[in-house]
């Protein structure tokens, strides 16, 4: 049931988008009309709720759940510093813990340009996405210790999956969000921890980075990013050449290039050939790398999509990549953070997690660096979840931090 909005009489102004033709191979809107963008757009500050309704919690398998959850609709912003209204799902613990409970920030690898696959409809018992699945069980460790969870759309409302600012903006403005719901009883003071891997280590990173400039109000006190896409081009690049990853993660590396233009469309929309515009047609309601309209998923190389024979060094390509590349310049976590990442991740390569950590250092930030040998990416999420686990709750209960054996740690 929806709630009364929280609209301004202050202004008005228009979105970025006020049509989902002027986004580049935009999605269909989500048929649910909460997720409607306001129009014209309310003058608020970032992190006010438009709106909210309580919805049933089950987000492994469609199977509900008794936790108290709500969805919230609030200011962010886009790449561009446009107001944009993007959704989030708070979910509060079933049994309180001891003290105050803290709340939990929690990225999904959304990793999908479909509307249909945002972490608000997996929580709401949606299976369409198969790596949030995967990923539902881990924030539930939180809940079952008496944080409560917040799950942004981080994606925003045109899912530009791969639009690091856009991500982590969207990421503290549901924090912030969050914690003005008044259900949920959280106050300013409350200690507030990030967590993501892989595509929402995207998020997660991205939004301790921008912390100190874009939300430096918000307590934060641990930050975990796993599998870390930090260097984007140093991924596509490893993905166009090695043949196995190749083989694998194609059409997902190429969802990402579509989405990161759908956020910034001078990136490759200029050098689109027609296969590759077939391409991005193909996907552009997919989740996690598929199609939706019945074709075969792309193969090959981003040559073949594109005018040019060496695509990641096209100008346009290049006068991008600072924007959707961390470390950002003059941008560095505030919050302690852990950073952790397989020394044989065959999807997004070390060097480009060990280039981050080495930069964030020399900024100064406190980071906590560890490189294991338990799996490829995938795997390395699975048996890694419970360190991230046991680094935030070191770090809401104030005790040692926990990090596991060979951790270096800067600051």
């Amino acid at each position: 049931m929806l709630s009364t909005a929280v609209l301004s009489a202050c202004g008005e102004e228009s979105s970025e988008v006020t049509a989902t033709n002027a986004v580049p191979f935009a999605p269909k809107p989500d048929a649910d009309e909460f997720y409607a963008q306001p129009n014209p757009m309310p003058k608020l500050a970032l992190g006010t709720i438009l709106k909210s309704r309580a919805v049933t919690f089950a987000p492994v398998g469609s199977v509900p759940m008794s936790n108290a959850a709500w969805q919230l609709q609030f200011i962010s912003r886009d790449v561009n510093g446009k107001s944009i209204a993007a959704i989030a799902t708070v979910v509060k613990p079933t049994v309180a813990g001891t003290g105050p409970s803290p709340l939990l920030a929690f990225q999904y690898a959304e990793d999908s340009l479909g509307s249909h696959c945002a972490p608000s409809h997996t929580l709401t018992g949606s299976t369409a996405n198969s790596v949030s699945q995967l990923e539902s069980t881990q924030p539930l460790l939180g809940l079952a210790a008496g944080w409560t969870v917040v799950y942004p759309d981080h994606e925003g409302p045109y899912s530009a999956y791969g639009a690091g600012r856009l991500a982590g903006q969207i990421t503290l403005d549901s924090i912030r969000a969050a914690l003005s719901f008044q259900p949920l009883g959280l106050s300013s003071n409350t200690q507030v921890g990030m967590w993501g891997y892989s595509g929402g280590a995207i998020a997660t990173a991205w939004a301790a980075s921008l912390q100190k400039a874009y939300a430096p109000e918000i307590n934060i006190v641990a930050v975990a990013s796993g599998g870390t896409p930090a260097d984007v081009l140093g991924i596509a690049k490893n993905l166009d050449e090695s043949p196995a990853t190749n083989a694998l993660f194609f059409p997902l590396i190429l969802s990402a290039i579509e989405g990161i233009n759908r956020s910034y469309p001078n990136l490759v929309t200029p050098i689109l050939n027609d296969k590759g515009r077939a391409a991005f047609e193909s996907l552009k309601d997919g989740c996690v790398g598929d199609t939706s309209d019945g074709s075969s998923a792309p193969s090959g190389h981003l040559a073949d999509y594109t005018t040019t024979p060496d695509p990641l060094n096209a100008p346009n390509v290049l006068a991008t990549s600072p924007l959707i590349t961390l470390p950002l310049a003059g941008n560095s976590p505030i919050a302690d953070t852990f950073v952790y990442h397989s020394t044989i991740d065959e999807l997004i390569p070390v060097a480009g997690a060990v280039a981050l950590v080495k930069a964030w250092c020399a900024a100064g930030s406190h980071v906590a660096y560890y490189q294991g040998v338990t799996g490829e990416h995938l795997l390395f999420e699975v048996t890694t979840a419970p360190l991230a686990i046991a680094y935030l709750t070191s770090r809401f209960t104030g005790t040692p931090t926990v990090t596991p054996p060979t951790t270096t740690t800067c600051n």
